[in-house]
């Protein structure tokens, strides 16, 4: 007997939002069962937010961060986003470099991605920053972060 009232009511107040002048109805609200939201729909729009973003700072490109580093390259691999940066340490080796990049760059440079692409991180999209010895061209340190790394 309850179930009936209460569907009842329901009914009733379904019909009579359903008929309301249009001022009345300030907010629509939707219930999507499936499709829309899936799992490879989602991938899909990353992939697309990944190539966009590409696109738009290669046009950018090389942008100078700091008296030492340089970025030189942006690309992607699937929701990865792959930031390439140069290092003009001068007469440093890559092995000093190496060591310099773990203890001390590493990081300050974690903490900036978690904070700078939170909603790249967020939308499940991985940002990686490697660093290149501007003399040598060798990769000196390469730091990948996700949405678990950063805590969200």
């Amino acid at each position: 007997m309850k179930r009936i009232m209460l569907l009842g009511i329901l009914l009733l107040t379904v019909n009579c939002w359903a008929n309301a002048p249009a001022s009345m109805q300030l907010f629509k609200t939707t219930i999507q069962v499936s499709g829309d939201l899936s799992i490879d729909k989602l991938r899909m729009q990353n992939l697309t937010v990944v190539k966009e973003a590409v696109i738009g700072i290669k046009k950018t490109l090389p942008q100078k961060v700091d008296a030492y580093t340089q970025m030189v390259d942006v690309d992607s691999h699937g929701t990865e986003l792959i930031y390439t940066f140069e290092i003009n340490a001068g007469p440093k080796s890559d092995a000093t470099l190496k060591v310099d990049g773990q203890t001390r760059m590493a990081p300050v440079i974690r903490r900036g991605i978690c904070k700078d692409s939170k909603r790249f991180l967020q939308s499940d999209i991985i940002i990686t920053y490697r660093y290149l010895n501007k003399t040598t061209q060798n990769e000196i340190l390469k730091i990948t972060m996700d949405k678990k790394a950063c805590g969200l």
